[in-house]
């Protein structure tokens, strides 16, 4: 369980005022302390509000993650988790609570229904660069283009045969550096996704040929799964999973990443 950043944090994320960032506050440490107290829905009401409101931060929903846990909801958990490690890769924490939760839900499924199929590979962006956030790589990417410019510029105007043997050395491993960063930044954006990364939040939720509880049923999403969101109507989502593409009601699936501010 966290508890850093109740104050200096949660200001700088949202609060316009110092009453707002005094709110912010109160509400994180009383959702604290109904963890602490075990009294887990109401520390995940308490943290869920927060994101509602606007804050965007790891500690927030690794708590929120792990109340979740605690209640049995370990779709709504690896949900969380996820996002956890969107907004701080490389977090140890939150990466031991995913398979923890994961791990949780494969024995819960396997003890209802003999069955124990979880969804635990990561999308393409978290298995080749989970541990670098958007940010880092933004500013790498940045960085190699300025590099590799000054030595192409290098190559053009320098006559020292040393210099430029070390420029002609620097400028493909540069190129190269610059690709790496420039997929990695492209992927941790999204720009290859398609829809936006969410997981199932219920067991064997309903997938329909249409937005309506009347509609064909396609089959069935466990708990847990993962799915992208292509777009929303009316409650409903329209979601494209491993197997199948369909509409779910838009309360058992939830987005992965934050709203952008």
């Amino acid at each position: 369980m966290r508890s850093a950043a109740l104050a200096i944090t949660l200001a700088c994320l949202v609060a316009p005022t110092a009453a707002r960032a005094d709110s912010l506050d109160e509400m994180f440490a009383r959702a604290n302390e109904a963890y602490f107290h075990g009294d887990y829905e109401a520390a995940a009401e308490g943290y869920a509000q927060l994101e509602e409101l606007g804050v965007r931060d790891a500690d927030v929903a690794y708590n929120l993650a792990t109340a979740e846990a605690r209640q049995g909801h370990y779709g709504r958990a690896i949900r969380h988790y996820e996002r956890a490690l969107w907004l701080r890769p490389g977090d140890d924490g939150a990466a031991e609570g995913l398979d923890a939760a994961r791990s949780a839900l494969g024995r819960m499924r396997a003890a209802r229904m003999g069955e124990a199929e979880i969804d635990t590979g990561p999308p393409l962006a978290e298995a080749l660069f989970g541990g670098v956030s958007r940010d880092a790589l933004a500013i790498a990417t940045w960085l190699l283009l300025l590099g590799l410019c000054g030595a192409i510029l290098g190559l053009l105007f320098v006559r020292h045969e040393g210099r430029r043997l070390a420029l002609g050395i620097a400028t493909p491993l540069l190129a190269i550096g610059l690709g790496v960063s420039a997929l990695g930044w492209s992927l941790r954006a999204g720009a290859l996704d398609d829809g936006e990364p969410a997981v199932v939040l219920v067991e064997r939720a309903s997938l329909r040929d249409a937005p309506s509880e009347e509609a064909a049923e396609l089959g069935r999403q466990l708990e847990g799964e993962r799915a992208w969101i292509l777009e929303e109507s009316d409650g409903w989502a329209l979601v494209r999973t491993r197997a199948a593409e369909g509409w779910l009601p838009a309360d058992e699936v939830g987005r992965v990443r934050p709203p952008e501010e």
